[in-house]
């Protein structure tokens, strides 16, 4: 019932004809043409079309179709730069290796912005991470995990967070990990809920229906 719901929302996005570039700021732009991306892929427009439009979303689709790289070029101009000490974007993913992928996208694509990016999984002292991101964050990449512990330190102000991201899902949200994941949600009820996928299976299916009643559904 819930996919055959999110199929009809889907059918009503338009798709746009709009050039890509023209869609992001000139300094994104420039950051993107300096790492030769001229031509993105068409699932690429849409994920940063529709995280603008801020509903909820679910993007489905195979693996290099430019998926992670999207919704950092979406982020960035969500946020565009630094603004008060607290995360406005959580991106929760399945371990160190993909944080530290990410974190590096954001470097380059957010090269002419001063948005503070941190990452977050086990091994660091949690006293040493919650103060890096106690004294000034915009975007927190991190495991479910690792993420609640600093929450349990008081290192996690989600007052002000805007948008939570779960980035290739079917591995990110693990069984065992399910609960950590569902807390975070449940913390920031208002935030804009975004899932990545190479496809969609019962765990994605779970977390939409509990977390995000009418998400837009992209799929290729």
């Amino acid at each position: 019932m819930f996919l055959k719901e999110c199929n009809s929302i889907s059918l009503r996005i338009k798709k746009s004809s709009k050039v890509f570039h023209k869609k992001i700021d000139q300094h994104i732009d420039q950051a993107l043409k300096e790492q030769g991306i001229d031509s993105p892929m068409s699932l690429q427009k849409k994920i940063i079309s529709n995280i603008k439009s801020g509903n909820d979303c679910i993007f489905i689709s195979g693996e290099k179709t430019g998926k992670t790289t999207a919704l950092v070029v979406a982020i960035v101009q969500m946020l565009k730069s630094a603004l008060n000490d607290v995360p406005r974007a959580l991106v929760v993913v399945q371990d160190k290796d993909k944080a530290e992928e990410m974190k590096l996208m954001f470097d380059e694509i957010g090269k002419n912005t001063d948005l503070r990016v941190h990452c977050v999984y086990p091994g660091p002292n949690i006293l040493k991470l919650r103060d890096q991101v106690y004294y000034g964050s915009d975007v927190v990449i991190g495991t479910a995990k690792r993420l609640n512990e600093l929450y349990s330190y008081s290192g996690l102000n989600l007052n002000d967070l805007q948008m939570i991201i779960v980035d290739d899902a079917n591995l990110t949200i693990k069984i065992e990990l399910v609960g950590q994941i569902d807390r975070l949600t449940e913390i920031i009820p208002s935030a804009q809920k975004i899932i990545a996928a190479p496809k969609m299976n019962e765990r994605v299916e779970r977390f939409a229906e509990f977390h995000m009643p009418k998400p837009q559904l992209i799929q290729e």
